[in-house]
């Protein structure tokens, strides 16, 4: 994301409190940068990409509290997934998808929703065996 954001992520100058959030960051574009396509690696690097490109409040504190601007981390990122420095695999995606239709099924009570939903997450496996791990384009 460039030398001057990384010189200023670790500018020694920042209170230890800012320096603990700005690891925060750091740590989650390292897991952006997973090119790992297995079950575990692939939710979390997903979970991280929307947790910057939503823009979530949790985001915007995270990096208030790192005394950073959130929208200029959020456009570095963008810019870095545009610039094919963040790559992501349809498999990536696709374990994305099933994750999140199985913790559907998971807190599901009703016996008929819950019969729909199993469909759908078998469905959904299948897709991630029978995916690439070729790097896609978003």
């Amino acid at each position: 994301m460039g030398t001057n954001f990384a010189t200023e992520m670790v500018k020694q100058d920042k209170t230890s409190e800012v320096k603990l959030w700005r690891a925060v960051i750091n740590n989650a574009l390292g897991d952006v940068t997973i090119n790992l396509s297995d079950r575990k690696s692939s939710i979390q690097k997903l979970t991280v990409h929307y947790w910057i490109t939503e823009n979530s409040e949790d985001f915007q504190n995270v990096c208030y509290y790192a005394d950073f601007e959130p929208s200029d981390i959020r456009l570095r990122y963008l810019k870095a997934v545009r610039e094919g420095k963040v790559i992501f695999t349809d498999r990536q995606f696709k374990w994305k998808k099933y994750y999140d239709n199985f913790q559907l099924l998971k807190n599901e009570k009703d016996k008929e929703e819950r019969k729909r939903l199993r469909k759908i997450v078998e469905y959904l496996r299948r897709l991630v065996m029978n995916s690439s791990n070729r790097p896609i384009k978003i």
